[in-house]
């Protein structure tokens, strides 16, 4: 067959050879192998974003959907892994916060339990010194809440603590 002007010479061959290529599978063994081990080992690092790159290049270099339909599966685990170890994280975080401004609370409340007369300023200082150190080494947005609560606690004490210093 005579190959018209408008065609590029040698296409057919490409295309013959290309086809070739897809009919029998991986378009390089060696390579297509270690795209498959660098997807496998940037899991194994927890680092899927760049397993998910290397399985795009494992499905351009391997043409096999047996292969590339497992690493699917194992980065979605793997994403699924942490996303729940994420979320749990951040459950033990509030929990330890919420731990924490209950511990304020029981101090503050244990300042009202005092006498009216033991309620002085140096008092409260102390129990505002206490209160404050339950957000030490919380996260920032934790820590605001906290310092924020503790800070309305002491003023809405305040008051009768400078009365009381006033009565001595």
């Amino acid at each position: 067959m005579k190959e018209s002007r408008h065609q590029v010479p040698g296409v057919r061959r490409w295309v013959a050879a290309l086809s070739l290529v897809v009919a029998t599978g991986c378009v390089d063994k060696e390579k297509c192998g270690e795209a498959v081990r660098v997807t496998r080992e940037a899991l194994a690092k927890e680092q899927p974003d760049l397993a998910r790159q290397w399985r795009e290049r494992a499905w351009k270099i391997c043409n096999d959907p047996s292969t590339t339909s497992t690493l699917d599966k194992e980065i979605i685990g793997k994403e699924a892994e942490l996303a729940k170890r994420a979320a749990d994280l951040q459950k033990q975080i509030a929990d330890a916060a919420q731990q924490r401004m209950n511990t304020a609370t029981a101090v503050w409340m244990g300042f009202d339990k005092l006498e009216v007369s033991e309620r002085t300023m140096e008092r409260l200082t102390q129990h505002q010194a206490k209160a404050e150190s339950m957000g030490e080494g919380l996260p920032a947005e934790y820590a605001q809440q906290l310092t924020a609560y503790n800070t309305k606690e002491f003023v809405r004490r305040r008051g009768a603590a400078q009365a009381a210093a006033v009565k001595k």
